[in-house]
């Protein structure tokens, strides 16, 4: 091996880097982009499915509360001693939830927002079907001025699709006993 004296660097041989090199670093960066890009994707659609799963609790939350207050009214309507026999058809006739026959069921259609189908509406999203919501009151007791009931609301929706591309139903369900007239 040769020295050469006055040589302060490295040989010429040396400098920089070889093709090798920076193909194997474009290589490497690339993985780490596509695994970065993946991540992205799966958390994108996480928070999708966390949102409809969400407002789906919010419907079935708006339909219980609702129901509730109803029952409550016509508890209040039945017991009310003031009053010179109330009655549910006469003092309460919209009442949506209560009135259900035993074991009756209604279903409904809400939209994306949480909000009531509207077809009537221009804006497509409040117009579309994405909640299918049913509800049923089962009675559990009869007393002399009022009824026990648990009312059961179920929401099914869609919001994603499995590796073949088929639909995935998901569904919700909230059960409530109440008090009514």
């Amino acid at each position: 091996m040769r020295i050469r004296k006055g040589s302060n660097g490295p040989s010429r041989a040396q400098l920089g880097f070889s093709m090798v090199e920076m193909l194997m670093t474009a290589f490497v960066l690339a993985i780490g982009i596509l695994g970065l890009t993946m991540l992205q994707t799966m958390s994108l659609k996480a928070s999708r499915g966390s949102k409809s799963l969400s407002t789906a609790v919010l419907v079935a939350e708006q339909i219980m509360d609702q129901a509730e207050m109803e029952g409550r009214l016509s508890w209040l309507n039945i017991t009310d001693s003031i009053a010179a026999a109330p009655s549910m058809t006469t003092d309460l006739p919209n009442l949506r939830y209560v009135n259900l026959a035993d074991g009756g069921k209604r279903d409904e259609v809400y939209n994306s927002k949480g909000g009531l189908v509207d077809t009537t509406s221009t804006d497509p999203i409040v117009k579309t079907t994405f909640y299918s919501v049913t509800t049923t009151r089962t009675p559990v007791a009869v007393a002399a001025t009022g009824r026990m009931s648990d009312i059961r609301v179920v929401v099914q929706f869609t919001d994603n699709v499995d590796a073949n591309g088929a639909n995935i139903q998901r569904e919700v369900s909230l059960t409530r006993r109440i008090i009514h007239g």
